[in-house]
Formats: structure tokens, C-alpha cells, sequence
């Protein structure tokens, strides 16, 4: 048996999503809280109420996910399961079923009318013997006869489709819970319900691992039993409390068991927990269970309690899926990498599917975080990997359409696995800028990866790459590029998928220079050799060292307007031709750079320049005591506080108290760089900009 189809609309986190799904193994990725989890819950959840092993599960799933409260039975609250209210949340999964599986079902006619029988009465779990008087009476004849025949049908339409149904219906409104069709439920139960207690066809591994740590009470007998048949489903974190239970059962149902509990741990340790043996399962001296473990180096033995809560949390995971799941079973897995090292990582789904996937016949479906697990998903042919990229899109990810795709992310620093476990990529200048987003606006950009990305030229070029990519119709996901002024707009124009925003201001650092932030701060003498009294002298202290800045800035814009030809190597001097053709062209660049010289005498062009210089200055003048805050550069201005000894602390953190402040007073530049960050990120549809539209400079 396995999924091959799932269909959610209205639940939780998801609006409308249908994934096709593959027998072995499934890898879910995505953003953080976009709704990986939430198709692991809405299986279960569908499979907790229309086809229950035992009679409290439909319940304790419903308390699990908050749609039920135990001190409020006959209530339920399906409006949290709802992702808007006023529409049904509907859930259909269809189950391929293999032959003996069929088969299994059609001979068992007499036992599906029987267990109809008993749902129809609303004592789906009661023994059937208290039933014999009524179904021996001519009511009951009629009503199993009626069942027999309605029964035929969808026999009929398994037998042909080899596969089950299980649709449910929530209705909030209403509390009203509907099924497509009863036999569905009625079938996958009764297979389930014919398995041993320990072992099940259907099992979920919440990310909720709270492992046992030393001794722990070990049952016997019918209670145990029934501990054992909610773990699977209706309450999945018994699993790991009942761990030992599951160890000490396996040592006294005979040799047989035993053995196969060693073997199990044996390849465990040898598959993927290298360095380690199984010394020794039984009891210890006073009779308590214990399971010890031998490092293969060192030869020193200790209890499976002390290995590290990632180890632990592997080894015990694949021993109760081992002892736990039978063949041809369904395993629903979330965050397989908890706790995890991510070299273990690397090698954790190659592993699941050479020990447990491909020869026990199991079906994996794994929500993760893990770029090491997206990375072996991408790697294994056998793998499906799967891209939950917002409430109404997911979609499988093909390996072939990537390369060129993961070439261009490359070269920007980044890779397709950030691509798919983000909504999308936002690249900045600098380390600083990386911090500046990440500490003052950590709510809006929590589904996005930051990242430092170098040089302008050079991701303008991959930029261009990405949007032809985006033009012929090939995959790429949403990416932010934010420039600095500087003195250089971007004349890069937005897509749908590549963003482009450039700072108004000179660079992010001019956002930080908030006076009234700032002479708070400053007032302080563990801040300020010399603290100011109040934000005139604040201001005068930032003004001066902006305006230190200006004789540059004059400079460079008038040696930039005098057309002198660099005589620097260019790639293209040199990329073709012989020694010779090279040499003549380094020759003419470097003649024409001389000739483009002014042929004055040394001290008359330092005089003219500096004259030319001063009468820019004293034009720009004006627009920089309006504007300074703006035109200066930031970045070299919070280097120079330290240098000048007007700071006890480092520039860094003085960046970071001053970003602390903004945010907590949502100043007016906090909220300035909120509104353009708002309007150039990435959206759901990847739209947030037009084709086409310049990059902003709002």
C-alpha cells in the first residue's frame, strides 16, 4: 500500500494543493511555517477519522491538533483546522493497494458487512457478539442484506482501480464531518485492525521527539497493548516513552526476536552510526533493562542513554521503524534531522532507502529543513523532491532543468538548495547590511535567506542570466537584489522573479544615522568619551565628520568630468591574438592615456584643479547641509566615530544599539526601510514588481 495522490484545500496553512506522490520516498521543502507539517497532519488526520484503529484515535488526533478538548468531549473546534472559516476543509487521499491487499479485502466480504453493521449501529469497536440477537432478528437480516449489496459496488471498483479513496469533509460552521465514501475507511481499518498491536501499516513521527532518559516503567499485557496501537497514530509521541518496552518485548517473545533486535541495532550503527556496536541487551546486575553500546576505537562500553540526543534519536527512530512498521507501510516522518550532525545528515536518506524503504516495500513522506537531506534527495534518482513554495502551489522539483538554473545561484553565492528551503533570497553589500536585516526586521524576512553577494558587476551580470532563464519559461525562484547608491544607479530592471531595489540613501548605514537614536545614545558614558547634552551636539559631531567627506567627493567627481583615459589592463587587451598584437595594444592604451593628459605645467593644473575643486565645493555646499544624512557615506562615517575617540565601544556595536532603538521606537527610517522592503520582496505568486520596471529608488 501507498499514497499516490493527496489532495488538501482550506486546512490550516495550505488554500488549495494536490501532490502526486511516488512509492519509496517523498522529500517535502520549503520555507519555514508555509505548510510542510501541515500535509503530514491533514494525512493523519484524514486517515484518524475515516478509517480508526481503535476507538479513541479520530479523538486524540482531533486534541493533538486543538480541534478537540478532552475536558470538552462532546465539542468539537474545527475553525482552527480552517484556514478560512466560512469554507469546508476538505482532505482526499488515495491509496494504491498491491494485489494481496485486494485480495485480502474481497475475501473478507462477511467481515466488512459485519464491521458496517456494527458503524451503522455507532459501535464500530464493540465485541460482535453482543450483536448476534439483533442480527439474527429479521431487522437485522434486512439491514446486512441491504449492506451485502451495498457493498458490491465499491468492491467492484477496487478490485478494477486496485485503490481507496479516503475524502473527508470538515465543515466549521456546522461541526459536521463528512466522508466520500465509507468503504474506503471501512477497508484500510480492517487491514490495520488485522495486524499484530505492534506492529502498523500507517505511521506518523512527529518532530515532537522527546526521548526517555534512564529507567523507565516497562507493562506488560493489555495495557501495553493499547499504549502500543496509539503510538502509531492517534498519540505518536508514545512512541519514544515506550522504547523500552518495545526492547524488553523483543527479549522476552523468545531467541528469534532477540536476534533480529541485535541485527537491527547492527545495521543501524554499520549503516549510518559508524564507530559504534551493540555490546549487550538484557539486564544489568539489580535487574534493571539494559542496552549497552561499545565504541569500536576505544573499546569503552557505555548505556544507549548517553549517546548524544541526535544519535539517540536516530538509532531508536529506525529501530521502531524496523519493529513497528510492516512491509508495504506508510511512514509520515517530520524533520528526520533533529538533533542531527550534518555530515549524518548527508548520508540519512541513501540510508533510509537502502535499509528500509526499497526492501521492506515502505513509503516515506519526510518534511525537512536539512540542505544535506534536500541535497542526497537531489542526488538519488529514486527520491521525489518536492517544493511547497506557498498555500496553492507545490511542485516537484526535475534535476535536469537545474544545472544552468544552479550555475547562475553559484555565482551569486548561493545554491538551488537555499532556493527551495526559502521563500526567496534577499543579496546585499556587506556583512553589516546581512546583520542590519536580520536584527530589525527578523519577522518580515523570516521566510527569506540573506546573504552577502559581492561585486555589482558581476551579479548584474548573473541577474541578466536569471531573468533570460525566467524569460524561456525555466524555473527560477524568487530572488531580492538591494544596491547601494553609492555614486552608480543600477540600470537593472525588475521581473517577476528578480527583484531590484537601490537605496534612496547613499548606502543601508545612512538609515541609522536617526538623531534622535543617536543623542540618546550618546548621552550615555558608557557609550561616549564625551557625552553630548543634547541632539544639537549630536549633530554637530556627525555633521563635521560627514562634511570631512566632501573635499573627496568634490575630487573624484572633478577628475571624473576631465576625460583622462585609464591605462589600466582591460581582459580584452589581452584575450586574443599573438604576443605582438598584445603588446600593441597595451602600447596604444597606455599613448592615449598620456595624450589625454593636459600638456600644463605641473604647478599651474594643481592650481586650476584646486580652484575648480573649491568652486564645486562651495556649489555642492548648499544641497549637502540639507541633505548630508543622505549624500555622506555612511559606511565610512561609522568607521570614523572610533577614530576619532568619540566612542567607549566598537562602531559594530554602536550599529547595533542604534538599530535596537529604531526598531523598538519603529522610527521614522525603521519604518522607511520596512515600506521598501514590503514592496520589493518576493510575494507568494512571485509578482511583486512588473516585468520590465526599473529597479526603485523610492
Amino acid at each position: 500500500m501507498h499514497l499516490s495522490h493527496v489532495v488538501i484545500k482550506n486546512f490550516r496553512a495550505l488554500e488549495n494543493v494536490d501532490i502526486d506522490l511516488t512509492p519509496h520516498m517523498n522529500v517535502i521543502v520549503g520555507p519555514n511555517a508555509v505548510g510542510k507539517t501541515t500535509i503530514l497532519q491533514a494525512i493523519r488526520l484524514c486517515r484518524a477519522l475515516l478509517a480508526p484503529r481503535t476507538a479513541a484515535e479520530a479523538n486524540q488526533a482531533l486534541i493533538s491538533l486543538g480541534a478537540a478538548s478532552p475536558h470538552f468531549p462532546q465539542k468539537n473546534f474545527f475553525g482552527v483546522l480552517a484556514r478560512d472559516s466560512s469554507k469546508p476543509v476538505e482532505v482526499r487521499c488515495t491509496y494504491k493497494l498491491s494485489e494481496l491487499e485486494v485480495s485480502a479485502i474481497e475475501q473478507s466480504k462477511t467481515a466488512l458487512v459485519q464491521r458496517a453493521f456494527q458503524a451503522n449501529l455507532g459501535q464500530p469497536f464493540a465485541n460482535p457478539a453482543t450483536f448476534v440477537q439483533f442480527m439474527s432478528s429479521p431487522e437485522g437480516q434486512t439491514a446486512i442484506a441491504n449492506i451485502t449489496q451495498q457493498l458490491g459496488s465499491p468492491i467492484e471498483n477496487m478490485k478494477k482501480n486496485k485503490s481507496l479513496l479516503l475524502g473527508l469533509t470538515l465543515d466549521a460552521a456546522s461541526g459536521q464531518i463528512r466522508s466520500a465514501e465509507g468503504f474506503a475507511g471501512l477497508a484500510l481499518a480492517f487491514l490495520e485492525q488485522n495486524l499484530n498491536p505492534f506492529v502498523s501499516q500507517f505511521s506518523f513521527f512527529p518532530a515532537d521527539r522527546a526521548l526517555p532518559h534512564g529507567e523507565t516503567p516497562v507493562q506488560l499485557g493489555a495495557a501495553d497493548t493499547q499504549q502500543q496501537l496509539e503510538a502509531h497514530n492517534s498519540q505518536p509521541h508514545l512512541k519514544y516513552q515506550r522504547l523500552k518496552n518495545v526492547i524488553f518485548n523483543s527479549i522476552v517473545m523468545g531467541d528469534e526476536h532477540h536476534q533480529n533486535l541485535k541485527d537491527e541495532f547492527r545495521r543501524i550503527f554499520d549503516g549510518i552510526l559508524r564507530g559504534r556496536q551493540l555490546k549487550k541487551i538484557g539486564t544489568n546486575d539489580i535487574g534493571l533493562l539494559t542496552v549497552q553500546v561499545e565504541d569500536t576505537e576505544t573499546g569503552r562500553i557505555y548505556e544507549i542513554d548517553t549517546l548524544s540526543s541526535g544519535e539517540k534519536n536516530l538509532a531508536l527512530t529506525f529501530l521502531l521503524i524496523a519493529r513497528s512498521i510492516s512491509p508495504g507501510g506508510i511512514v509520515l516522518f517530520d524533520e528526520p534531522e533533529l538533533h542531527l550532525n550534518p555530515s549524518v545528515c548527508k548520508e540519512l536518506l541513501k540510508f533510509t532507502l537502502d535499509s528500509y524503504a526499497i526492501p521492506r516495500n515502505l513509503q516515506f513522506i519526510m518534511c525537512t529543513h536539512s540542505p544535506e537531506i534536500l541535497s542526497g534527495a537531489f542526488e538519488d534518482d529514486r527520491c521525489a523532491l518536492f517544493h511547497l513554495i506557498s498555500p496553492t502551489n507545490i511542485s516537484r522539483v526535475g534535476r535536469k532543468a537545474l544545472d544552468e538554473y544552479s550555475e547562475a545561484l553559484a555565482k551569486l553565492g548561493s545554491t538551488v538548495s537555499e532556493a527551495l528551503l526559502y521563500r526567496g533570497t534577499v543579496f546585499v553589500e556587506g556583512d553589516d547590511d546581512v546583520a542590519f536585516l536580520e536584527e530589525g526586521y527578523r519577522d518580515l524576512l523570516k521566510r527569506f535567506k540573506i546573504k552577502d553577494r559581492g561585486g555589482r558587476k558581476e551579479v548584474e551580470k548573473v541577474a541578466a542570466d536569471l531573468q533570460r532563464l525566467e524569460a524561456e519559461g525555466a524555473r527560477v525562484d524568487p530572488v531580492l537584489l538591494i544596491f547601494d547608491r553609492d555614486d552608480l544607479p543600477s540600470n537593472l530592471r525588475s521581473s517577476n522573479a528578480v527583484h531590484v531595489l537601490q537605496w534612496s540613501k547613499r548606502c543601508l548605514e545612512n538609515y541609522l544615522l536617526d538623531l534622535d537614536v543617536i543623542t540618546d545614545l550618546l548621552k550615555s558614558e558608557s557609550i561616549a568619551n564625551n557625552p553630548v547634552r543634547n541632539e544639537g551636539d549630536a549633530r554637530k559631531v556627525f555633521r563635521d565628520l560627514a562634511f570631512a567627506q566632501l573635499d573627496e567627493v568634490v575630487a573624484r567627481e572633478m577628475y571624473s568630468t576631465m576625460g583622462y583615459v585609464d591605462p589600466g589592463l582591460r581582459p580584452e587587451d589581452v584575450s586574443r591574438g599573438d604576443l605582438v598584437q598584445m603588446a600593441e595594444a597595451l602600447y596604444t592604451r597606455a599613448d592615449n592615456s598620456r595624450r589625454s593628459l593636459a600638456l600644463a605645467p605641473r604647478n599651474q593644473w594643481v592650481s586650476d584643479f584646486t580652484r575648480r575643486c573649491g568652486e564645486k565645493r562651495k556649489e555642492l555646499e548648499p544641497v549637502w547641509e540639507a541633505n548630508w544624512r543622505d549624500l555622506c557615506d555612511g559606511k565610512r562615517l561609522f568607521k570614523d566615530l572610533p577614530k576619532k575617540g568619540i566612542l567607549r565601544i566598537s562602531a559594530k556595536d554602536f550599529k547595533r544599539r542604534i538599530l535596537r532603538q529604531m526598531t523598538d521606537m519603529k522610527s521614522e527610517n525603521w519604518r522607511l526601510v520596512e515600506s521598501l522592503l514590503k514592496d520589493h520582496l518576493p510575494t507568494e505568486s512571485s509578482t511583486a514588481q512588473p516585468a520590465g520596471q526599473p529597479a526603485s529608488t523610492s
